[in-house]
């Protein structure tokens, strides 16, 4: 790994840099409780709902997730260029967050509560499609926002710290909300039903605090650029690559672990009782690990920290499988060291991302936090939609998923290989992918100074 870059190193901060409280800039954060709490149950609760609950077969839903994620990859950047191209007088991603709200309030009582034993399947992939484009767009609008907050190199890794820290608390409190319906005697219907209604009650109370308390600092209008003069400054943007790659590469991993997490830990390793308890260490763990995160990229740089966590995540994963089977106390203490760095990839790729930005403004002039957040979105679903893969290559090899199941050594061995290695080289991956990142704080430095200059 090359020679690092201490903040000592580093320009001096300006003296009139903007400076955030604690409470206002945990009063930003908060809305990114509910906005990634509700990306658990869209992976992991929703489908069995429609297949069990609806009477929709896997198949179905299979292609109604599918549908969902291949529109993403049009719609998310669209709507990232929409927002930056905005002018409303509250600012534009206070004005987006607000005004999404109620929409999006309304879809997750149609999906998570409203639908019904029944329902056609083209109304389900309607509601699915149009939660999706809703939560992209809460999304673009406070990731864009929390670029724009603090705009010095290490001002945005706090910032999209806090916002990781509140998006794990609302993590783990969806993790833990099913556990309780259960038992208090519910079934999985109630399940995701008191998820909705979570939702329902969080969301707009933590997005008032967030627009009510925090002061968005007004942009000029962004100018119009055509769609082939932004397709050819993001293929020519050498950073925006060093940033995406390892987003993907990233969200591969983390798909393919959280589909197989349960598998693993009860078929493998014999957790039959307990994997749900371990499942939700992993993350306790990993909402413990942002502070350390934040502060090694404040010490060595973002993608330094970046490096070192995708190694650590690696390694962790790979040697997940030598748990002694049904030790409790050791497999808790393991995923505790496991689940330390499960935060470091999405957190700090987000805050090297908003560098991207500065580059690309002082290039162009324009301010298009949304478009490359939006791009960013996608690629990090796409990821996230491969996991599912792993079913299929599971299946190929005669795994059972139900628990008593007498699986073949191929089809465990097939399952080990996926939760370790295949985390453990798209890790490696992302690792030497960012090794020759060009963007640290002394550049970040003279491209806000070069956009300071031009305003």
């Amino acid at each position: 790994m090359a020679e690092t870059t201490t903040a000592t190193q580093a320009p001096e901060a300006a003296p009139g840099a903007k400076k955030i409280g604690g409470w206002t800039m945990a009063a930003f954060a908060a809305p990114s409780a509910p906005l990634l709490a509700l990306s658990l149950p869209s992976l992991i609760f929703l489908a069995p709902y429609f297949n069990e609950h609806l009477g929709l077969s896997l198949t179905t839903v299979s292609l109604v997730f599918l549908s969902a994620r291949i529109l993403d990859i049009i719609v998310d950047p669209m709507i990232g260029s929409f927002q930056d191209r905005s002018t409303p007088k509250m600012g534009r991603r206070r004005f987006w967050l607000a005004a999404t709200t109620p929409f999006f309030m309304a879809i997750i009582w149609m999906v998570f509560i409203g639908l019904q034993p029944g329902s056609p399947p083209p109304l389900v992939a309607v509601c699915v499609l149009v939660m999706y484009a809703l939560f992209a767009s809460m999304t673009i609008a406070h990731l864009s926002w929390a670029g724009e907050l603090l705009p010095d190199y290490h001002g945005r890794t706090r910032t999209l710290g806090a916002v990781q820290v509140a998006g794990m608390i609302g993590y783990v409190l969806m993790l833990l909300l099913p556990a309780l319906v259960r038992g208090n005697g519910g079934d999985s219907v109630a399940a995701v039903h008191s998820m909705g209604y979570a939702a329902l009650i969080t969301l707009p109370v933590l997005v008032a605090i967030c627009v009510l308390c925090v002061k968005e600092e007004k942009l000029p209008p962004q100018p119009h650029v055509s769609f082939r003069d932004t397709v050819k400054a993001l293929l020519e943007n050498k950073s925006l690559r060093f940033v995406l790659v390892p987003d993907f590469l990233i969200g591969v991993g983390y798909g393919v672990t959280g589909r197989l997490f349960l598998f693993l830990f009860r078929h493998y390793l014999g957790f039959t009782a307990n994997s749900e308890l371990l499942l939700l260490v992993y993350f306790v763990s990993g909402l413990i690990g942002i502070p350390f995160w934040t502060w090694l990229g404040r010490r060595i740089g973002k993608h330094r920290a970046l490096q070192w966590g995708c190694i650590h995540a690696g390694i962790a994963l790979a040697l997940t499988p030598l748990i002694p089977k049904g030790e409790l106390m050791i497999g808790l203490g393991a995923l505790v060291i496991a689940g330390f760095s499960q935060s470091a990839g999405t957190m700090l790729v987000r805050s090297m991302m908003a560098d991207v930005v500065d580059e690309d403004t002082a290039k162009t002039g324009g301010q298009r936090s949304g478009l490359f957040f939006g791009l960013m979105l996608t690629t990090s679903k796409v990821g996230l939609a491969v996991g599912p893969l792993a079913y299929v290559v599971l299946d190929m090899f005669g795994f059972e998923q139900a628990l008593g199941a007498a699986n073949t050594p191929t089809a465990m061995l097939a399952l080990v290989l996926l939760f370790t290695g295949l985390p453990f080289v798209l890790n490696m991956l992302a690792a030497w992918w960012v090794r020759d990142y060009p963007l640290d704080e002394r550049r970040q430095a003279e491209l806000r100074a070069e956009i300071a200059a031009r305003s």
